[in-house]
């Protein structure tokens, strides 16, 4: 897995208020909001009867040092059997990632759904 930084990588908005964890918070680490589009595949293992993978557009929300949030037209299932793996295409001198995880989290949006992606491993370069 590649390390990202996010003080290089152009997607990544600089914070424009200071960042979104809380003292008692469930959050362990801030997020990073980003922009951009990326495309995706949707994974669905629960089901052998179902089609297995699907592919997407999705619009990137934010990124942290355990996952990624990223927008979708369409509600997407959570648990251990939904994987999602999204694309970042290469912008210039940076190269493109895959960042591949578990859907943990899917809430109506005004711009579709919000997805969030734990990764099984920590993605920011610390």
């Amino acid at each position: 897995m590649n390390d990202i930084d996010p003080n290089i990588l152009k997607l990544v908005k600089p914070p424009s208020e200071p960042g979104d964890t809380l003292f008692l918070d469930r959050r362990g680490c801030d997020r990073s909001p980003l922009i951009g589009l990326a495309t995706a595949i949707i994974a669905d293992h629960s089901d052998p009867k179902l089609p297995a993978k699907k592919i997407c557009t999705v619009q990137l929300a934010n990124i942290c040092d355990t996952g990624l949030g990223v927008i979708v037209g369409e509600p997407v299932s959570t648990g251990k059997h939904i994987h999602i793996t999204v694309f970042i295409q290469p912008h210039g001198p940076e190269r493109g990632y895959d960042l591949s995880g578990t859907v943990v989290r899917c809430i109506k949006h005004e711009l579709g759904y919000e997805v969030g992606i734990k990764t099984p491993s920590r993605i920011l370069a610390a």
